[in-house]
């Protein structure tokens, strides 16, 4: 989240200042499913770290669904600011550069 805030400094209007909201409350949502399907992965929820309670749990199906969605929040918020970089008037050479720099922040 605090990524796409920072291009709230970068993406200063137009469509792309829109997608920037739509971007972060898709973010927000993720993170508050992630937050609330941790609590309910397993009932009761001890179970998850001691093997001694009885309980009954989802299995993979929310961690992997969970990491899902983060490499998919990754990719958009990486893919935000290209079409900013795009349009901006600089040395074509600079300008891939630039793009290059900001795509490896997703290693």
């Amino acid at each position: 989240m605090a990524i796409v805030v920072l291009y709230f400094r970068i993406l200063l209007h137009g469509r792309l200042r829109v997608a920037n909201y739509v971007v972060l409350a898709f973010v927000i949502a993720c993170n508050v499913w992630v937050f609330i399907s941790q609590f309910v992965q397993c009932i009761p929820l001890r179970s998850i770290w001691d093997p001694a309670v009885p309980g009954k749990c989802i299995g993979l199906a929310v961690p992997l669904g969970n990491s899902i969605l983060h490499i998919i929040t990754d990719f958009i918020i990486i893919a935000l600011p290209l079409p900013a970089l795009v349009k901006l008037s600089m040395n074509p050479r600079r300008k891939i550069g630039l793009m290059i720099v900001f795509s490896l922040g997703f290693l």
